[in-house]
């Protein structure tokens, strides 16, 4: 199997590699959150729906494959978009990356799975 996920480091000069170890069934990007690097633990996990605001987008991971789709946040590292439909996806993906493009400002709704499902971008 050929591993198909981005092997630069996006996020920071800290970031570091996930390794064998951390490959899951599904393809998620290489750049560990830096919280995560540190050894301070997996940074960006939620126990329920919550609010994250005024953040900035600074990178974008897909790959050719359904439904998945991650953006990079500013201080909180990877995070998965929505994937319970084809359109949410897609739109999610195009907000993060008006977002990337623009740097605005973005609030957005992370559920207990740790996806994105809700996204607005200033």
């Amino acid at each position: 199997m050929t591993d198909t996920r981005p092997q630069q480091e996006m996020l920071s000069s800290t970031a570091g590699s996930a390794g064998d170890a951390g490959m899951a069934a599904v393809a998620a990007p290489t750049a560990e959150p830096p919280a995560a690097a540190e050894g301070g633990g997996t940074a960006g996990g939620v126990g329920a729906s919550v609010w994250v605001n005024s953040k900035k987008i600074n990178a974008l991971w897909a790959i050719s494959e359904n439904r998945n789709s991650w953006v990079g946040v500013a201080g909180v590292g990877w995070v998965k978009l929505a994937n319970n439909s084809d359109s949410a996806v897609v739109a999610l993906t195009m907000l993060g990356a008006n977002a990337r493009q623009t740097q605005g400002i973005v609030n957005y709704r992370q559920e207990a799975d740790n996806m994105i499902h809700e996204m607005y971008v200033w």
